[in-house]
């Protein structure tokens, strides 16, 4: 749901205020780029695709009406904009899974109260879900990353996706069984090394 001062600021957005807006985008831009990233793993592509989204946000904002939260419409756009994005990638026969470079430290936020080996071990799980996740078909990564990590509901699923809330608990337990399976190796690895 929405507060009435985010309705005030959409409906000032909505009559051309530039400050609204910004505001908008300043109050979803961090969820935007997580949800994204969760979507493609591709950070270089990330912020390229966020711009895209608040721009088409932008252009399209007197046709929002409230039916949804404002967030989800928001998601929709991005996820389209995530679709082109990988429909491109496709075109140029770019078919491979997206892979974090080794240098990229920026996979989760360092707990200070960690030491190194703490945060190598965090970075290493976060690299192996993060590389199982992007190995999904979109579908079910799509309602994995929706459900799993952004919190969506089922109902608020089945409308953003325009899927039945059958499919949406269906695909959802595929994509669970499938990332399960293809983190499976990594865990008994991990196990091994630990015993």
């Amino acid at each position: 749901m929405q507060s009435a001062d985010d309705k005030d600021i959409i409906i000032a957005s909505q009559a051309g205020d530039q400050q609204a807006m910004s505001r908008l985008i300043s109050l979803h831009a961090s969820a935007v780029h997580g949800f994204i990233l969760s979507m493609i793993n591709d950070r270089a592509a990330v912020e390229d695709i966020a711009q895209e989204t608040f721009i088409r946000a932008f252009l399209a904002i007197g046709k929002y009406e409230f039916r949804a939260p404002f967030r989800s419409w928001l998601f929709r756009i991005a996820l389209n904009q995530c679709r082109d994005h990988l429909r491109k990638v496709k075109v140029r026969s770019i078919i491979h899974p997206f892979k974090r470079s080794a240098d990229d430290t920026e996979i989760e936020y360092a707990d200070p109260g960690q030491n190194a080996l703490q945060q190598l071990i965090q970075d290493e799980r976060s690299r192996a879900l993060h590389a199982a996740l992007q190995r999904l078909p979109e579908s079910l990564r799509q309602v994995l990353v929706l459900r799993d990590l952004q919190e969506y509901s089922y109902e608020e699923i089945a409308a953003l996706l325009h899927w039945r809330m059958g499919t949406v608990k269906s695909r959802l337990f595929r994509a669970r069984k499938e990332l399960a399976n293809r983190l499976k190796p990594y865990l008994e690895e991990n196990r091994e090394k630990g015993s």
